[in-house]
């Protein structure tokens, strides 16, 4: 990809959305050098000009396609419910922004593959905000897989048992996650970002051997809310290499044990550990070798800890390493690898949509 005008100086930003958005995204915006915040949109006025004034932005707008026609905005954040992501990428895709938007890409593959289209026919990157990648530990479960820790990979086994949806609190600023028809349910919200790890560390699955099961095991959540939503699934299925994997994930599970991922291999085990969702909770890393008398922690490399703006083990950290990376493709016009885009947003969605018919 070409740089960017501008080099040198910060990606000016806009961001639609301020309600996870302004507990995650607004706040790195805020902290990063990378950036300049420059217009906040939601679908209130009120609202907008509050998240605009809390951080900083000069500007705001009731109307996502006036944030992106704002000549100042060269980067849109689309950080919303995963129903309304495909007309907001569209617009900033028309007006020629760069695009990221918050995982799931959508509600369904086939509004993916329209928004991979409409990036790809405006000739702007779009970029995808899974921040599990850049978690320094599973940044170093990554490294010592390639390296040949566990020699040759034969199992990978992932659960994600959260307890989100048993605790009233948690339901009424997230409602939008038990309503289907929005692209919400465990899968496709917590489960994606795990087979997106997967992916990322071990390679893509064999599409032909993948299956799997959703359910709407507790439909009654707590407050009255009624949930259409599946709250659990569970995916099997063979990696290219020819080792097999399995994800379990369920965000109605009491006490639930938070995020584990284990690989074992014919020259050893890891095991990566996390108190909840990897792209908000450090995780831990250990493993040992088949001829070890225990498993010990494995510490990640410094390289891991490469933004000094925002602390390393907040809930915002894997978060700002992902945007400091995307600040310098778009500088530099060198493209990153590591950084996840419309096409991994589109690829997991078709899994997940073999799995869990779309709703509506």
């Amino acid at each position: 990809m070409a740089p960017a005008a501008g080099a040198g100086r910060p990606v000016r930003v806009g961001v639609i959305g301020a309600g996870y958005g302004a507990a995650t995204h607004l706040p790195a915006y805020a902290a990063l050098p990378e950036f300049e915040l420059v217009a906040v949109a939601t679908r209130g006025l009120d609202t907008a000009r509050a998240a605009a004034e809390r951080f900083g932005a000069p500007r705001y707008y009731a109307d996502h396609r006036e944030l992106c026609a704002d000549p100042e905005v060269e980067l849109v954040d689309v950080v919303t419910r995963p129903s309304l992501h495909e007309p907001m990428a569209a617009a900033a895709a028309r007006a020629g922004k760069a695009v990221l938007c918050e995982a799931p890409l959508a509600a369904a593959a086939d509004s993916a593959e329209r928004m991979r289209a409409a990036v790809r026919a405006a000739g702007v990157p779009g970029y995808l905000g899974l921040q599990s990648r850049f978690s320094p530990g599973l940044w170093e479960l990554r490294r010592q897989v390639a390296e040949g820790a566990v020699g040759r990979v034969e199992n990978v086994r992932a659960a994600a048992f959260y307890s989100t949806f048993t605790r009233p609190e948690a339901v009424r600023p997230s409602l939008w996650c038990a309503d289907a028809g929005t692209g919400a349910g465990s899968l496709r919200v917590h489960g994606l970002h795990t087979l997106d790890l997967i992916r990322w560390i071990f390679g893509e699955p064999d599409d032909a051997t993948v299956r799997g099961h959703t359910a709407a095991l507790r439909p009654g959540w707590p407050g009255d809310a009624e949930a259409t939503s599946s709250d659990s699934a569970a995916v099997v299925g063979r990696l290219a290499g020819g080792a097999l994997f399995s994800v379990h994930t369920s965000w109605v599970a009491w006490h639930g044990g938070g995020w584990t991922l284990e690989v074992y291999g014919d020259a050893g085990m890891l095991r990566a550990t996390a108190a909840g969702h990897t792209g908000h909770f450090p995780v831990r890393l250990t493993g040992a070798g088949r001829a070890a008398a225990a498993v010990g922690t494995l510490a990640p490399r410094s390289d891991a800890y490469d933004v000094a703006a925002v602390e390393r083990d907040s809930a915002g950290y894997p978060l700002a390493r992902l945007l400091v990376r995307l600040a310098r493709e778009l500088r530099t016009g060198e493209r990153d690898p590591d950084l996840p885009t419309f096409d991994d947003g589109a690829r997991l969605l078709r899994l997940a949509d073999r799995i869990e018919p779309p709703a509506g």
